[in-house]
């Protein structure tokens, strides 16, 4: 069974951890299917924690990952739910802003 959990990094006293797809047999620090993005609890800004790469998140959840319980409080935190049934993984990319024309230069 693939499990999507934390992976320990950092030092004492200044934890850092990465967010992975693991085989649940595999050890805490062990070989990971993919790296799913890192959480920093020392970080002063609050939304700046976590860095996730919610597709990817998505797409293991969708073919039945199961996070840790810190991980699903985590994703529970950012708004990550797993796709409905027939809904795609992928989240629609947000419209790009139009580029600005470039000013035509003043002529005297």
């Amino acid at each position: 069974m693939v499990r999507i959990r934390m992976k320990s990094f950092g030092r004492r006293h200044r934890p850092f951890f990465r967010i992975c797809a693991m085989d649940s047999r595999t050890g805490r620090d062990g070989a990971a299917i993919e790296e799913l993005g890192h959480y920093d609890p020392m970080v002063r800004n609050v939304e700046a924690r976590a860095v996730l790469n919610v597709n990817r998140i998505r797409y293991w959840l969708s073919v039945g990952a199961q996070p840790s319980e810190k991980v699903q409080a985590l994703l529970n935190r950012h708004g990550v739910k797993k796709p409905l049934p027939g809904e795609d993984w992928k989240l629609p990319e947000p419209p790009a802003a139009p580029a600005a024309a470039p000013a035509a230069p003043a002529q005297s």
